[in-house]
């Protein structure tokens, strides 16, 4: 599904008209009939992330092509978006925003970009060591953590 396409069943799914959607961005109503045309791409980020504010999806739904009704997708969505709220709920606005940032950063350059696999799999294996490492130095400081039996 197009960016585009997903603006309009997000738009409609919420009950907005062009008008109204394109008040909340900031824009006309001609330019959301664009995007949902696919005539036209945002310009500029705050207008990405506005839709993705307005209508609680990641940036990366909205940039990727991929079909929200994938089961697949929707697991990686649900990830992402559990992620951010986390983020938002332990660290506030900017940490919601910073989380999306990463998210966004990290998915451009596994999308595409000029990095070689090699870079690439060089890229994810630093990642990963990093969040061992961190884990593993948390683990430390504060002890093993506890599971809730409810959770088991």
């Amino acid at each position: 599904m197009s960016f585009g396409e997903k603006i309009k069943e997000l738009r409609k799914k919420n009950n907005l008209s062009q008008a109204e959607l394109a008040d909340k961005i900031g824009v006309t109503q001609k330019t959301i009939c664009n995007y949902e045309n696919g005539t036209r791409f945002p310009k500029g980020q705050k207008i990405i992330n506005g839709f993705a504010d307005i209508f609680d999806v990641s940036i990366d739904y909205l940039l990727n092509d991929t079909d929200i009704d994938e089961d697949e997708n929707n697991i990686d969505i649900e990830y992402k978006d559990e992620f951010i709220s986390s983020a938002k709920e332990n660290f506030g606005y900017k940490g919601k925003k910073e989380a999306e940032n990463l998210l966004e950063k990290t998915a451009a350059i596994f999308s595409g970009g000029s990095l070689s696999d090699e870079d690439k799999d060089a890229f994810f294996q630093s990642i990963t060591e990093l969040y061992f490492d961190a884990k593993s130095k948390s683990r430390k400081k504060y002890g093993k953590k506890k599971i809730d039996e409810t959770n088991k």
